[in-house]
C-alpha cells in the first residue's frame, strides 16, 4: 500500500494546460474517486501518476518517494483502462500469468500458481481459467483484466472508467464488486470516472475535477450536501439540482423567472455580504409537493418521469420551470394543479460571478 500525494502538478499539451497546479493528497488504502467530464483532465492525471506522461511542474509522491523521473515499469503501479486490454491468443489464466512473466519479477512457478488463483478466488472467476478470453462475457473480461493488476500486487491501482464499456445492469453489479474487492484488499485505489452515482457509491473521498482544476476534495456527503460551486452542485446528483437567478429584498429572495418571493435564513442573511443577486440552488427533493393549494406556492404539473421508487415532476411556475421528487402514490399527471414549498434551511446559494457557494 502507499499514500500518493500531487503537488502542484501542471501538464501542457502544446498550447493547451491540461491540468493546472493539481494538489491531491490520497491516503494509504483509500478509495478515492477523481470525478469530472469528458476532457477535464481525469486520464491525464492517471498518466502523470503512472509515468506514461511527465508533468513540465510540480511532484508526484509515492509511499514518500518522488517519482517523476522514475520509469512507468519501477513505479509499482498497476493500470486498469476502459478496454478490457486482453490477448486473445491466450486464456484466462495465460493472459492473468502474463504481468508474472516479466524476467524482472523472477517468481517461481509455484508463486505464480499461488497469485494467479487468489485473484481468480477475489474476483470469482475461478472456473474460467482455462476459457478462451473470446467466450467470456464483458463483465468477465474486465474482471480478468482487474485479475491483471491484482496479480501484481503494486503499491497503487488505478482505474480508467473500467465500468463504462458495461450495460447498465452489469455495471451497478460491478461498482459492488469493486467496493467489496477494496474493502477485501485493503490497497489504495485512484479511480476516475464521469458518473457521479459511480462517485458516490464507491468512494470513501471524492475530488471533482473541471478543465484541469479541483475544485473540490470530500466524502459523497460533503460532495452532495456542501457543494463548493454551481458547477459541483449540478453535476453531482439526479435529477439535477435546480439553480435560479434570485434578487435580494430586504429580508427575502425574489426568484423572478417563478414569480415567488422566498425566505432567508439568518445563515444565509450573513452570508450575503451586500450581493444584490445571487444564484439560488434547490434540490428536488428538498421541493414539497402536494394536489391542493395548502403549500406557499401554487403550481402546475409541466411533465412527469416516472422512475418505479420516485417520480420526476417539472412544475410550471410563473414563466419557468421547477424540478422536484415525488412519491408515486400522488398519482400525479400532466396539467394537475399543485402547490409546493421550498426546504430552505437546505437549498444552497452562489455567487452570481464566480459561482462559488456562499457560507
Amino acid at each position: 500500500m502507499a499514500e500518493l500525494k500531487l503537488k502542484g502538478v501542471t501538464k501542457k499539451f502544446d498550447n493547451v494546460t491540461a491540468l493546472k497546479n493539481i494538489d491531491l493528497d490520497i491516503k494509504d488504502g483509500e478509495f478515492f474517486v477523481l470525478l469530472g467530464p469528458t476532457g477535464a483532465g481525469k486520464t491525464t492525471t492517471l498518466r502523470c501518476i503512472a509515468g506514461l506522461d511527465y508533468p513540465e511542474e510540480g511532484e508526484i509522491v509515492l509511499g514518500g518517494d518522488t517519482v517523476n523521473s522514475v520509469i512507468p515499469a519501477e513505479r509499482d503501479v498497476a493500470m486498469v483502462f476502459q478496454y478490457y486490454t486482453l490477448y486473445p491468443h491466450l486464456n484466462v489464466r495465460e493472459n492473468l500469468e502474463f504481468p508474472l512473466r516479466s524476467k524482472k519479477r523472477n517468481l517461481s512457478e509455484d508463486e505464480i500458481d499461488k497469485r494467479v488463483l487468489e485473484a481468480a478466488r477475489i474476483l470469482h472467476i475461478e472456473d474460467k481459467l482455462h476459457h478462451n478470453v473470446t467466450e467470456l462475457s464483458g463483465g468477465e473480461m474486465q474482471r480478468v483484466g482487474i485479475g491483471r493488476a491484482i496479480v501484481r500486487q503494486p503499491r497503487l491501482f488505478l482505474m480508467d472508467e473500467p465500468l463504462s464499456n458495461l450495460d447498465a445492469k452489469l455495471r451497478e453489479g460491478m461498482r459492488a464488486e469493486l467496493a467489496r474487492l477494496h474493502i477485501d484488499m485493503g490497497e489504495t485505489f485512484l479511480y476516475v470516472t464521469h458518473d457521479h452515482v459511480e462517485a458516490m457509491t464507491m468512494a470513501d473521498r471524492v475530488g471533482i475535477l473541471n478543465e484541469g482544476e479541483i475544485l473540490q476534495v470530500g466524502t459523497p456527503d460533503e460532495i452532495y450536501n456542501t457543494p463548493a460551486t454551481t458547477f459541483v452542485a449540478t453535476f453531482v446528483g439526479s435529477p439535477q439540482i435546480n439553480v435560479i437567478l434570485a434578487e435580494v429584498k430586504g429580508d427575502f429572495l425574489n426568484l423572478p423567472s417563478l414569480g415567488i418571493n422566498v425566505d432567508l435564513t439568518s445563515k444565509q442573511k450573513a452570508a450575503l455580504d451586500g450581493r444584490q443577486e445571487i444564484l439560488y440552488g434547490v434540490r428536488p427533493e428538498d421541493v414539497e409537493v402536494i394536489k391542493g393549494n395548502d403549500k406557499d406556492h401554487s403550481s402546475q404539473v409541466y411533465f412527469k418521469q416516472s422512475m418505479g421508487a420516485e417520480d420526476i415532476v417539472n412544475l410550471k411556475c410563473g414563466e419557468g420551470t421547477l424540478r422536484a421528487l415525488v412519491e408515486p402514490h400522488l398519482k400525479l399527471k400532466e396539467g394537475d394543479d399543485v402547490s409546493f414549498s421550498l426546504d430552505i434551511e437546505r437549498v444552497h446559494i452562489f455567487d452570481l460571478e464566480s459561482g462559488l457557494a456562499l457560507r
